[in-house]
C-alpha cells in the first residue's frame, strides 16, 4: 500500500513538474512576442496576463514611465482576466473575441486571448485600432 501512495506521489510530481516546463517554455515563447511587439514605436507596453490577473511574460519597453503605479496595474490585470473569462460566455452566439480596445486620453488598450491568457497591448493614443489589431495578429500569429 505504501509503495503505490509513493508511486501516486511520484507521478503527481513529474505532472506538476512537466506542466510547469510547459508553461515555462509557453512564457519563454510569449516574452519573445512581446520583445518582438516593443520594437514597434507606437507601443507602450505588451505583456501576457493569466487567468489569474497575473503578468506572466512581457513588460513596457525601456524607457517608458508607466502611467499607473504597480498596485493599480496589478488591479487592472486582474479586471482584465475577469472581463476576458466573462465575455467567454458569450462565443456560443457571438463567436470568439478577436481583440477588444478602448481608446483613452493617453493610450490605446487593446488584449488578445489566447487560450487562458490574455495578450494587452498599450499604445501611442494616436494609433488606428484596426489597422494595429490586424497588425499585432500577425506579428503573434493569430492571422
Amino acid at each position: 500500500m505504501k509503495t503505490g501512495v509513493a508511486f501516486l506521489c511520484y507521478e503527481e510530481e513529474s505532472l506538476v513538474m512537466s506542466t510547469q516546463k510547459e508553461k515555462t517554455d509557453e512564457y519563454w515563447l510569449f516574452d519573445q512576442k512581446c520583445n518582438r511587439l516593443l520594437q514597434d514605436d507606437a507601443i507602450r507596453f505588451a505583456g501576457f496576463i493569466n487567468s489569474m490577473g497575473r503578468l506572466v511574460a512581457g513588460g513596457f519597453k525601456e524607457g517608458i514611465k508607466p502611467l499607473e503605479d504597480e498596485a493599480e496595474r496589478q488591479k487592472m490585470y486582474m479586471e482584465l482576466a475577469l472581463r476576458v473569462s466573462m465575455r467567454k460566455d458569450f462565443d456560443y452566439s457571438l463567436g470568439p473575441v478577436k481583440y477588444s480596445a478602448s481608446r483613452r486620453q493617453k493610450a490605446v488598450m487593446i488584449s488578445f486571448p489566447i487560450n487562458s491568457n490574455v495578450l494587452l497591448v498599450s499604445a501611442e493614443p494616436t494609433v488606428d485600432i484596426d489597422k494595429f489589431s490586424n497588425k499585432i495578429m500577425k506579428i503573434i500569429g493569430l492571422q
